[in-house]
């Protein structure tokens, strides 16, 4: 069995690559060189590489291609850690997706360029023929400067537009992403309510992602370490040929290749629709955001002083590392879903 990228999906990544190097980086941001949350830059990503459109279907406007492909773009951002508003829109596209043909309108509109972003937490209650919407949800990925707001409930997927929410910018812990409160109080009619799909493969979907984008960001942990025990000498010797620091690196490649592994067989899972996507999707979260927790530490411990300091890029990872660490579960969580569904079949 072949488990690897074909042709084409190395080719998208080398293409990625190259585009992610025209943007501004992180480390621009930090220095504020750049603003975070820039329209040109989401402009560029709709209009020259249509990124925001590669999972949509053909039927609503989009490329009609797979979670495998969404996952390599996203494993490239999270190497660069680019801000950019595309995980707030794919999570929003993930809900839509399985929402089914009534959601098709809101996809084309995504595949044009509408900024998107997912709320949870939100409590439906039937109201004269339609339905009353009232909650918060204080952790909106991308959600300051979105367009459409696409909520899941216990009574199914919902689309509500800037006019009909409240939305706060928060200050994040991770300088490289946006994150806003949300908060609804309307009454809307029934054509609001889009469907009720499986909550679950939502779920799947975007966890898929997240691993995505944690196990490129422990690989540029393990890089830069690995760059920077080459040419650090401390005794007369490069600190690479210490055997402690080559463990703590082996232990990294170990982690980083476990989390792709885990990666790459959810996204697969996903677009095949295989019956294990769900708990597959969940080991990869559970898996990636481990590894970059464990890379991101051990890169700072590697690199010594500089590791702490403002002005290296060490720190930007070790944040994105404990703000994936909670998003959409902690890995604990993740496992402890998987072993009750294990020991539950048995």
């Amino acid at each position: 069995m072949h488990f690897g990228l074909s042709w084409e999906q190395q080719s998208l990544k080398e293409a990625v690559q190259g585009f992610l190097g025209e943007l501004r980086s992180a480390r621009d941001i930090l220095e504020g060189k750049a603003e975070l949350a820039d329209p040109a830059v989401w402009q560029r990503i709709c209009m020259e590489q249509g990124w925001q459109a590669i999972a949509i279907p053909e039927e609503a406007g989009g490329f009609g291609f797979g979670q495998v492909e969404l996952a390599v773009i996203f494993e490239e951002l999270g190497r660069t850690l680019t801000p950019c508003p595309l995980l707030g829109v794919s999570m929003a596209t993930a809900a839509l997706i399985e929402a089914g043909a009534a959601a098709h309108g809101y996809l084309g509109s995504i595949a044009g360029g509408q900024r998107a972003a997912l709320v949870t937490g939100i409590e439906p209650r039937e109201h004269e023929g339609g339905w009353r919407l009232t909650g918060t949800d204080a952790g909106v990925v991308d959600a300051p400067g979105a367009e459409l707001f696409v909520a899941i409930t216990d009574a199914g997927v919902f689309a509500l537009t800037a006019d009909q929410v409240s939305c706060t910018e928060l200050p994040s812990f991770d300088h490289t992403r946006v994150i806003g409160r949300v908060s609804v109080d309307l009454t809307v009619d029934g054509a609001a309510l889009l469907g009720t799909p499986d909550s679950a493969r939502i779920a799947a979907r975007i966890e898929s992602l997240i691993a995505a984008e944690a196990t490129g960001a422990a690989d540029a942990c393990l890089e830069l370490a690995v760059e920077y025990a080459k040419v650090r000498v401390q005794y007369g010797k490069a600190i690479g040929s210490f055997q402690a620091i080559q463990h703590l690196c082996a232990d990294m490649l170990v982690h980083v290749e476990s989390a792709r592994s885990a990666a790459w067989y959810a996204a697969w899972a996903i677009a095949s629709d295989a019956p294990d996507s769900r708990s597959a999707a969940r080991v990869a979260k559970a898996t990636a955001s481990t590894a970059l927790m464990h890379c991101a530490g051990a890169s700072i411990q590697i690199h010594g002083g500089i590791g702490f300091t403002w002005e290296h890029d060490a720190h930007l990872y070790f944040k994105r590392a404990q703000a994936t660490h909670a998003l959409f579960g902690a890995p604990d969580a993740h496992r402890a879903a998987i072993a009750d569904d294990l020991l539950g079949a048995l």
